[in-house]
């Protein structure tokens, strides 16, 4: 026969603890709450550089997993050393601790356990706090047919717009025939025009999005239009569908665009040297090009 202590075990005074959890709860709630709004600066940087409401709120979540280790462990830590002391002490004589018990570990366990659903208000309201409105998250319109036409949520200043068009230029052709990813380009052009209000700039290409075996395939044209104030530029997508099921289309452009959009929120970590190297850059590949307009852009594309 095998026989086990752990049957033997029982758990007893839970009652006890609610207090005392109770209002272990209401301190991590205030001090996170405190720390939402001490940061409310810091939640409209990160959300004007482009991160969504849930990615603010996980960042509070990530602060208090560090926390609850860090307490947990060191809670963990002071007390067996504290039960050593009181051992070599003769302090708890005729008792003997059990330092692998389970009990212990449980009880890590729940002030962990504590220290996170205390944080799941706070972050909460700095999701909230980041986009103050009902639509909270980034929503693509139906396509008309084969086109989809849609505003990227993103603005852009007129001095970093052509920095901008060449950092995305170079991207695309980083996926030629030679790349493996996501999605391979092919045909990618930047060219420049003239329209009401400044120079617009237009990226097009020819995309085979994965998983390939699907065979969709599509043009795409991203256009950066001046707004008319504050110097600031817009970007419009034009996604025209080639090959490939309509639904399978929509459905692997989602990821195709979600990797664009990083790139748009790398852009605004790079240094201003760099940014400044890819203006130039783009200034010497538009330098020998002739000046067309909006329509002449267009046409070219389209045929």
């Amino acid at each position: 026969r095998v026989y086990s202590a752990l049957a033997l075990t029982a758990l007893t005074g839970m009652s006890n603890l609610f207090i005392p959890i109770l209002v272990a709860a209401l301190i991590v709630l205030n001090t996170m709450m405190g720390a939402v709004y001490e940061r409310f600066r810091e939640i409209s940087i990160f959300s004007s550089l482009g991160l969504a409401p849930t990615h603010i709120g996980a960042l509070f979540m990530a602060e208090s997993c560090v926390y609850a280790i860090i307490g947990g462990m060191a809670g963990y830590l002071i007390g067996q050393s504290f039960g050593q002391l009181m051992t070599s002490t003769g302090l708890m004589e005729g008792l003997t601790l059990n330092y692998s018990s389970t009990s212990a570990v449980m009880s890590t366990i729940l002030v962990m356990g504590v220290v996170l659903l205390s944080t799941l208000y706070p972050a909460h309201k700095a999701s909230q706090m980041a986009v103050p409105d009902v639509e909270r998250q980034w929503k693509f319109p139906d396509p008309e047919g084969d086109v989809w036409r849609f505003d990227f949520p993103f603005t852009v200043s007129g001095v970093e717009v052509l920095g901008l068009s060449t950092y995305l230029h170079d991207y695309f052709e980083s996926h030629g025939e030679d790349s493996i990813g996501l999605f391979h380009a092919d045909q990618v052009r930047l060219t420049c025009f003239e329209i009401e209000g400044g120079m617009g700039y237009r990226i097009h290409l020819r995309a085979w999005l994965a998983p390939y075996d699907m065979g969709v395939s599509e043009e795409i044209d991203i256009t950066t239009r001046p707004l008319g104030e504050y110097n600031t530029y817009q970007i419009e997508l034009e996604i025209t569908r080639l090959n490939g099921d309509l639904d399978s289309w929509q459905r692997v452009n989602r990821r195709f665009l979600n990797t664009v959009r990083k790139q748009f929120l790398i852009w605004r970590t790079i240094d201003e040297e760099a940014k400044q190297l890819f203006k130039s850059q783009g200034e010497a590949m538009l330098g020998d090009k002739p000046l067309l307009t909006d329509e002449t852009t267009t046409a070219q594309h389209q045929t």
